[in-house]
């Protein structure tokens, strides 16, 4: 079906997801690793994209579950049936009841500082990782994980308190600040996002490191996270992070944590061109029945816009705003574009990764979801409606009661 037929059926906005290339993408990506290391876990980072079709998708291709938050846990375990063991549980700030649930299901918890593992040994967690904390972007410093000359003694107290250290980990972040945080500075206008990484050179360092570190305290199991990129980009920087690990010796089980490198490319927002205006300066601005609300990431990355129409007309920059009544609701500031019209369809691509899970409910319900599965497509959520934007709401309730 053609994205205007999909439209037709199911309204406009509409999230058009290709469930077929996540697996495709989770397979290549496995296969660029196993070329090097016979030990080879991808555990696909829930936080990334966690709309049920794509759970079941990564989980379909053999990807286990790398989760963040309770909500995340939960739904491993209630979508995709994931053993416990199989999850790999992360975050800075894990509630009780994350370590509670995981150390009943015996999953794997990473630990993000020293003082947690006291927390994770009275919860009933058994089996540990240690996050090795490593430079951020730009090297600003991180606040992330153990300094990597502290970790020699946070295994020696995970190993008092009668936990299994199994793994050691690093996450090479691919989101920082240009300059750093600083308060006369906006978040969004320092927000830098550097993915996919120019070259495998931090990544091989942090392999290094982690391997020197391993072979120190006597672990066997290597995490390096997420931030690599996406196949075929993958093999040129596997080949290099690789070559650090053995050449710190290591020759373990490997784990990897990746989320755009799955499904950046995989999820599209198809939107309906509602006006076209030429504002004073004559710049040409149409508006779309999809903002930012929806793509919360242009606010630091402008997406990729294209026309499903083409006449073969010369394309102009084009500002391209959305419907929210705020003049900031901008997805990209001079789009080429060809001429356009009410009801044109126009194309956001390649924003799978941390668009959906980000969106808000501001402005419009959240519009449904389509994804291509086998070569068709077909619904896979629908549109948000009035019942289930109130479904947990006890004012809007007791409102109701009280009309009827």
């Amino acid at each position: 079906m053609t994205p205007r037929e999909l439209l037709d059926e199911h309204g406009s906005p509409l999230w058009l997801v290709d469930l077929d290339r996540v697996r495709r993408r989770v397979h290549a990506f496995r296969s660029a690793w196993e070329r090097h290391f016979a030990d080879v876990e991808v555990a696909y980072s829930y936080k990334t994209n966690r709309l049920p079709a794509i759970l079941l998708a990564v989980a379909d291709a053999g990807a286990v579950p790398e989760v963040v938050t309770h909500g995340e846990y939960l739904l491993a375990r209630a979508v995709t049936g994931a053993a416990g063991p199989s999850i790999v549980v992360n975050g800075p700030a894990k509630p009780d009841r994350l370590l509670a649930q995981a150390g009943e299901d015996g999953a794997l918890v990473v630990a993000d500082g020293a003082e947690e593992l006291r927390r994770a040994a009275a919860a009933g967690v058994r089996r540990i990782g240690l996050r090795v904390r490593t430079p951020g972007i730009a090297d600003d410093p991180s606040r992330f994980g153990i300094p990597p000359g502290e970790i020699a003694d946070a295994a020696r107290a995970a190993r008092r308190l009668g936990l299994e250290v199994e793994a050691l980990s690093a996450h090479i972040v691919s989101t920082g600040f240009h300059g750093g945080v600083a308060a006369d500075r906006t978040l969004a206008g320092a927000v830098t996002v550097a993915w996919p990484p120019r070259d495998p050179t931090r990544h091989a360092r942090a392999a290094s490191v982690l391997a020197e570190l391993a072979a120190a305290i006597g672990v066997d199991t290597i995490d390096l996270g997420g931030g690599h990129p996406a196949p075929p980009g993958l093999a040129r920087h596997a080949d290099a992070v690789c070559a650090a690990l053995r050449g710190a010796g290591f020759a373990g089980r490997l784990l990897l944590e990746p989320g755009r490198a799955l499904v950046g490319d995989a999820v599209d927002l198809a939107t309906t061109v509602v006006a076209v205006k030429r504002l004073d300066d004559g710049t040409r601005c149409v508006i779309v029945d999809g903002g930012t609300n929806l793509l919360p990431g242009a606010l630091w990355s402008w997406p990729r816009i294209e026309a499903t129409e083409d006449t073969g007309a010369s394309r102009v920059p084009t500002l391209v705003t959305g419907p929210l009544c705020l003049n900031v609701d901008v997805l990209h500031p001079s789009a080429l574009l060809p001429p356009l019209r009410p009801g044109s369809l126009l194309l956001v691509r390649s924003v799978g990764a941390y668009q959906q899970s980000q969106s808000t409910q501001f402005g419009e319900l959240r519009p449904a979801v389509v994804a291509r599965d086998g070569g068709s497509w077909h619904l896979v959520a629908r549109s948000e409606s009035i019942d289930s934007l109130t479904a947990g709401d006890l004012a809007a309730s007791a409102a109701g009661a009280f009309i009827e």
